[in-house]
């Protein structure tokens, strides 16, 4: 207990965790002596203890109880009282600092928590820190205020309230004025909490755009597949990398540095990481071929073709959506046979098309049944134009495609409920509200117009009635109707006499 300790405290939100901070992890050099600042998942924390010498600093009682009776040495308290007498070779704060201060004891700011863990590394000691973007692509999409509280942790202002830097560029300055060398710097996405890519933003500029864009979008969607946000983060996140903001847009940054002198032992992160169970590493080799390395396997998934030259070209579902939106009827038909010729059991979101090739972008994922059925959900549930207007439900769209596809088998019968999540976004709400409006105005328009026609109709009938009743009550018209009686009887007697 060093000062500062919140009994009876839980943290309301997730320790931060995951297959590639635990990746990272096992990086660290054997035997060092780490301090662990803040609430992390225990697989982490025990993939540090299987191989350093651990401390770790919460502020939580009841969570620094647990920690001590499983062995591990613990600092139960605020940062603030955190001395720099016992100094580490390595300090991790890949939840970042903001819950590192107590209730108890001065709130420290980001700049001030910065230095305070600064003081805690020896000469030559690494500091492992993640920085959640106060702009990025998570917080863009986040219904929800970005400076109101959200759980009982938030008693501070958020947002401009905060020293915390902006940017990777300012995030990098700020750390050598604290006299912090950086010798690694990437980007969190989907999540700065549990994050599935973790690229360079070198990697984001001048690596392969297109299949980075696409691996980003799939990233985020499988995180917030059936999560309500404003607009779909798929689009904003492909489009932030493709236009070169995707440092700028990441949901945070994780930062490597060190303190004067030079460590002899330094982690060697590589460009781009991806995965959420079998952990995959992306570089270019020797002559600039950017390949794919399985450096952590998984035994519940398959990921022997993990390995290899990573495949350029588009995404298949952004050439889709494309070209539904451009009702371009041939390049849907050609994209859907490629597709269903090379890989029917691929999503869309998962492939890439370079000409006529067509490759997996993420080996790793698992097989899927009806993809074309997929997509049909991606096409409704996102509020996109295509060039069959009429199909307004799964079922009849997915056949459409199964036909344009080359494949009007039959069709297997899904119920909505097993039916891909996607995330729920307002923005495509609106959009097929105002779809439907426009249908709904389209056919009041043409309701009116068919009443006006039947309404001049109907006048044009009662006058020809009433001009009926009008002339079959004169003599003139009794006397014309016997006369053409009596001409219509001698016609047929002159009729039947000459033949």
């Amino acid at each position: 207990m060093i000062g500062g300790e919140m009994p009876d405290w839980v943290e309301d939100r997730l320790p931060v965790g995951g297959a590639l901070f635990e990746y990272i992890a096992g990086l660290v050099p054997a035997g060092a002596r780490v301090l662990v600042a803040g609430p992390h998942d225990d697989g982490l924390i025990d993939a540090l203890a299987a191989r350093t010498r651990l401390t770790v600093l919460v502020r939580s009682q009841p969570r620094a109880i647990e920690l001590d009776t499983r062995g591990l040495s613990v600092l139960c308290g605020t940062l603030a009282k955190v001395t720099d007498t016992d100094r580490y070779d390595i300090v991790v704060a890949l939840d970042g600092v903001r819950r590192l201060c107590s209730v108890e004891g001065p709130q420290l700011d980001w700049v001030e928590s910065l230095q305070s863990l600064h003081k805690t590394l020896r000469p030559g000691g690494t500091l492992l820190l993640a920085v959640e973007n106060e702009l990025g692509a998570h917080r863009l999409v986040d219904p929800s205020s970005a400076t109101a509280a959200q759980g009982d942790g938030d008693w501070l202002p958020l947002g401009e309230f905060d020293t915390k830097p902006g940017n990777p560029t300012r995030l990098a300055e700020r750390l050598v004025t604290e006299g912090l060398a950086v010798d690694w710097l990437g980007t969190l996405w989907p999540f700065p909490a549990a994050p599935t890519l973790i690229a360079t933003p070198s990697a984001l500029r001048n690596g392969p755009v297109d299949a980075l864009a696409a691996a980003t979008a799939g990233a985020v969607g499988r995180a917030y597949a059936n999560r309500e946000v404003l607009s779909d983060p798929r689009r904003l996140a492909a489009a932030a990398v493709r236009g070169g903001l995707g440092a700028e847009l990441a949901a945070g940054w994780l930062v490597v540095a060190h303190r004067a002198p030079r460590p002899m032992a330094t982690l060697n992160l590589p460009a781009v990481l991806f995965g959420d169970g079998p952990v995959v590493e992306l570089a270019a080799d020797e002559t600039g071929t950017w390949v794919r390395r399985l450096v952590r396997e998984d035994p519940d998934r398959e990921t022997t073709a993990a390995t290899g030259p990573l495949p350029a070209g588009r995404l298949l579902e952004e050439l889709l959506l494309t070209a539904c939106l451009r009702h371009d009827l041939p390049l849907v038909r050609r994209l859907l046979a490629g597709w269903m010729t090379a890989l029917p059991r691929s999503a869309a979101d998962n492939v890439v098309v370079h000409g006529d090739a067509y490759a997996v972008l993420d080996p790793t994922v698992p097989a899927q049944g009806d993809v074309l059925r997929q997509f049909a959900h991606t096409l409704l549930g996102g509020g996109y134009a295509h060039p069959w207007p009429a199909a307004t439900d799964v079922a009849t769209l997915t056949s459409l495609l199964h036909g344009a596809a080359g494949q009007p088998g039959v069709i297997a019968d899904i119920s909505p409920a097993e039916d891909e999540p996607l995330p729920d976004s307002r923005r495509e709400h609106d959009e097929q509200l105002r779809a439907l409006r426009r249908q709904v105005a389209d056919a009041a328009s043409r309701a009116q117009w068919f009443e006006r026609e039947i309404e001049r109709r109907d006048r044009e009938l009662r006058k020809l009635r009433l001009q009926t009743a009008a002339f079959s009550g004169t003599v003139g018209f009794r006397a014309a109707k016997i006369s053409y009686g009596v001409a219509r009887k001698v016609r047929n007697r002159l009729r039947k006499g000459l033949s």
